[in-house]
């Protein structure tokens, strides 16, 4: 049996109160009999005394001891008296274990038999003490004993009547609890005698509860299997991801990371660590710049998005990554930085092609005439004083028409690449359009631009074989030049005065040791203006 069941409990604590309530019970009673057997014993004494009464007084008014002694016979046959003692006028009578000191003893007035009032003499009757102390203590130990008997079985009988309606309901109920699992169909059943007492309540108010937390339970299996399902496709996609995810603290602390950003750590050869420092600025040649753009969008409540260069190469390969930093806060305040790389160096080459496309001429690979504007606008701007040289080839369009334009595109090639070889670093050679070339020559004067045109008339008029027909073909060439700000301080006005000045000494350029530059005025002036 459990110590600590409630049957057992229930049962010592019943009859630790039903003891201590009859033993306390059959005290009191106990006391309580004693007395009213002594008023008892008492009243039998006097009961008795009056039926010799009549026969003492006459006694005692005649003065026959014979008579008195018959009265004390009588008195000393009561079990409840050990002695008595006649005393009168006439006579004194004893019996004859009569005691003068007894403890207890009853005195009794005779009277005359015709006059009530006059007192004849008196009879002492000593009682058993003995006798009704063993008398007393029988009858209240018998009212006692029964009381302690009924309590017993009273407590028995509750014990058993707890028991059938109460603890084994409950322990029926324990049990049937304890063998189900929550989350099932399964429900408690009423006991018997209890289906609308406060143990079915409670049954019904668990199968209740039951059904709730089976509800509850059902829920959260399918948030669980929801969640589980949803767990494995993000940690599918976020293991199989292209792009490098971190998921790292403010300072650094790296607490999470994909396949991806590992293999990125190997393609620039970089130690896995747990922390490249705030926001992997370790990593980047500009940290600065990445905080700074990072803590801007963070101020306005944005998603901090760009552009930044890796500080390793790969192959002596510029690395440009898409940093995409998201911030996280948890339920507990806690922050988390959601850091996404994407590799967009692919991208930033085919901008810096398609930049370069649109910058250089397609055949020959020399500036084209967009981007050569833009510097000369710059220049300009800047007020940077330069000489602006036009010139077109003599004899192309001949060569065109009689070996094809792949001959023709064979020629530009040609040319643009002595221009390239023969133009100073500071300045600028472009295609300017079919034939036409343009030179913008940065810290020129007229003796250095005619030294360097007899250079280009040397390279470019010299006999070329064509690698595609195996045949020689000659070219010439006419410049026209112009001087900024000297001949004119306006961009258009400038290449309108050097194409005048190309066309005007374009017929003595084809004679055979004709002059091929032209200035759009006089040398002279031009040379005192420009030193």
């Amino acid at each position: 049996m459990n110590k600590s069941g409630l049957l057992l409990r229930l049962a010592i604590s019943i009859g630790f109160a039903a003891v201590f309530v009859g033993f306390i019970s059959s005290q009191i009673f106990f006391k309580l009999a004693y007395q009213h057997n002594q008023d008892k014993t008492q009243a039998n004494i006097e009961q008795l005394y009056d039926v010799v009464a009549p026969t003492a007084n006459i006694a005692a008014y005649l003065g026959d001891q014979e008579l008195a002694k018959e009265v004390i016979n009588g008195l000393d046959n009561s079990q409840e008296i050990i002695a008595a003692a006649f005393e009168s006028e006439l006579f004194s009578i004893h019996s004859d274990t009569y005691q003068a000191n007894h403890q207890k003893q009853t005195e009794f007035i005779v009277t005359s038999p015709f006059t009530p009032s006059e007192k004849l003499g008196k009879i002492i009757v000593q009682h058993n003490l003995a006798y009704i102390e063993q008398d007393s203590k029988e009858a209240a130990s018998f009212l006692s004993n029964s009381l302690l008997i009924q309590a017993l079985v009273v407590t028995s009988i509750a014990i058993f009547i707890a028991f059938y309606f109460i603890t084994k309901p409950i322990l029926i109920i324990a049990k049937s609890l304890h063998s189900l699992n929550p989350g099932t169909a399964r429900r408690l059943k009423k006991p018997i005698f209890h289906d609308k007492s406060e143990l079915g309540n409670l049954v019904e108010d668990i199968n209740l509860l039951l059904e709730k937390a089976e509800d509850q339970i059902s829920q959260e299996r399918l948030l669980r299997s929801e969640i589980e399902v949803l767990e494995k496709r993000f940690r599918l996609l976020f293991e199989n991801s292209v792009a490098p995810i971190i998921l790292m603290e403010p300072r650094g602390n790296i607490l999470l990371t994909n396949k991806a950003f590992k293999t990125l750590l190997e393609r620039i050869e970089q130690p896995i660590k747990k922390n490249y420092g705030p926001i992997l600025s370790e990593l980047f040649e500009t940290p600065e710049l990445l905080s700074r753009s990072v803590n801007s969008a963070f101020l306005n409540d944005e998603i901090a998005i760009g552009e930044h260069r890796l500080k390793f190469k790969e192959q002596d390969k510029t690395i440009w990554l898409q940093v995409v930093v998201s911030s996280i806060v948890t339920d507990d305040l806690k922050s988390y930085y959601q850091v996404t790389l994407n590799d967009v160096s692919k991208k930033r080459d085919e901008l810096d092609e398609l930049s370069r496309r649109a910058d250089y001429d397609a055949l020959t690979n020399m500036t084209n005439r967009h981007a050569a504007e833009k510097q000369i606008d710059q220049l300009i701007k800047n007020q940077t004083p330069f000489i602006f040289v036009l010139m077109d080839l003599n004899g192309f369009k001949q060569v065109n028409d009689i070996y094809g334009h792949d001959a023709g595109d064979e020629v530009l090639i040609f040319v643009a690449n002595q221009l390239k070889q023969l133009t100073p670093s500071d300045s600028i050679a472009c295609r300017w359009g079919g034939d036409e070339f343009v030179l913008v020559l940065k810290n020129y004067n007229q003796s250095a631009l005619e030294a360097l045109a007899e250079q280009i008339t040397m390279r470019i008029c010299k006999p070329y074989t064509l690698i595609s027909h195996q045949a020689n073909v000659q070219v010439g060439l006419c410049m026209g030049a112009a001087f900024y700000p000297y001949d004119s301080s306006h961009k258009p006005e400038l290449i309108h005065l050097a194409d005048k000045a190309m066309y005007g000494i374009k017929a003595e350029s084809k004679k055979k040791g004709g002059k091929n530059l032209a200035f759009s005025q006089s040398t002279d002036s031009l040379e005192r203006k420009y030193e």
